[in-house]
């Protein structure tokens, strides 16, 4: 489906229905008054927008008019960086496609890709997620970067010395058939320590992934590293913080856990446990949710991260996804210490007690 200059609904339609799921659109026009632009809101999210055609030439757009918004749902991290596509109207036809990701506004330094107008909506949504995930690695490391020069939770939150959050994106559901495209893992106490990720080429097709974590075949293929090493990589890292005393946590334990074993086996490699030499101990915060809660609802990272915490929430990138996990544990630990204790022995004389790790491990 190629663009319609004077029909721009057909077109966000398609585009939307392009991009990975978590992605919403509308159209905006330029305010009556000319000047600035009303408020643009994406779900509720993306305020304030730009004047983006003041960073155009005049001969690229001449006459703003209707302008085509896209990005992501409401509380991803990649709204942080406005990332928007955009239309902008000459006089009588469309002028310009293109892609913006802002830098710093203040100092009007701004990045665009520009595309043709006849640009397929596929071929603007594989360069609007990989816009996206860029954004997202850079937005996850700057928050880790201010949480380890300062501390992000109080002494003693949770009742251990250390978590190494552990996270995969995958090709499918099963990990007898799929494979690990993306593996991160944080390392943090008060502050974050340290953190790595890794984008993964899993010599098989990505197939309908793609619309969760919006690593599609040509990336993978092209920025993946070899799957033997990378496993090899992050599972000796994360082995060797469990090992110096860091208490593994993982969302939905029995998902990633299989998963990362049976790449181990798949590429002749010792496993988690073979490395840790001992059963794993983990705390797995959506089980712990689950118990406390009692009560219907989802238990998704990218929900309970809205729930928990709504200022940084999952993204479906690895790495986004550690720091969603760890925001998610310190909000349990502050808010739902009683309930974990309560629970985690039904109720006996001990829900008196502190909130321990054994509670926590008693609920994972």
């Amino acid at each position: 489906m190629y663009f319609d200059p004077w029909s721009p609904e057909p077109f966000l339609q398609a585009l939307v229905e392009a991009l990975p799921d978590g992605w919403s659109g509308m159209c905006t026009k330029p305010h009556p008054e000319g000047g600035e632009y009303e408020d643009l809101r994406l779900r509720e999210m993306t305020r304030d927008a730009l004047v983006w055609a003041e960073f155009l030439s005049p001969d690229e757009a001449t006459s703003p008019g209707e302008r085509i918004l896209i990005g992501l749902e409401a509380g991803d991290m990649s709204t942080r960086y406005g990332l928007t596509i955009g239309l902008l109207k000459g006089p009588g036809a469309a002028s310009a496609l293109f892609l913006s990701l802002p830098g710093n506004p203040v100092d009007n330094q701004q990045e665009f890709y520009r595309l043709p107008a006849n640009t397929t909506p596929a071929e603007v949504a594989h360069v609007l997620c990989q816009l996206s995930r860029a954004a997202d690695r850079s937005v996850v490391d700057d928050i880790l970067h201010e949480a380890a020069a300062d501390t992000r939770y109080p002494t003693g939150w949770f009742p251990g010395e250390r978590i190494i959050v552990l996270d995969l994106e995958t090709t499918g559901l099963n990990e007898h058939q799929d494979r690990i495209v993306e593996a991160a893992w944080l390392l943090a106490d008060r502050r974050a320590l340290a953190w790595d990720s890794v984008l993964i080429n899993p010599g098989v097709p990505v197939k309908d992934s793609y619309r969760i974590h919006a690593i599609d075949d040509v990336t993978a293929l092209h920025h993946g590293r070899n799957p033997r090493e990378a496993i090899d990589e992050v599972t000796g890292a994360v082995a060797k913080h469990i090992v110096d005393g860091a208490t593994l946590v993982v969302f939905n334990r029995t998902f990633d856990l299989p998963f990362l074993a049976a790449e181990c086996r798949r590429h002749g490699l010792p496993t988690l446990e073979d490395r840790v030499g001992r059963p794993l101990k983990v705390v797995d915060p959506m089980r712990i949710h689950q118990s406390v809660q009692r009560r219907g609802g989802s238990s998704k990272l990218v929900d309970l991260a809205l729930l928990y915490s709504p200022g940084n929430t999952a993204s479906h990138s690895a790495l986004g996804d550690c720091l969603a996990t760890w925001d998610v544990l310190a909000a349990l630990c502050r808010n739902e210490s009683r309930a974990i204790v309560r629970r985690a022995f039904n109720g006996s004389a001990r829900e008196a007690q502190e909130l321990t790790l054994r509670h926590l491990l008693a609920l994972s």
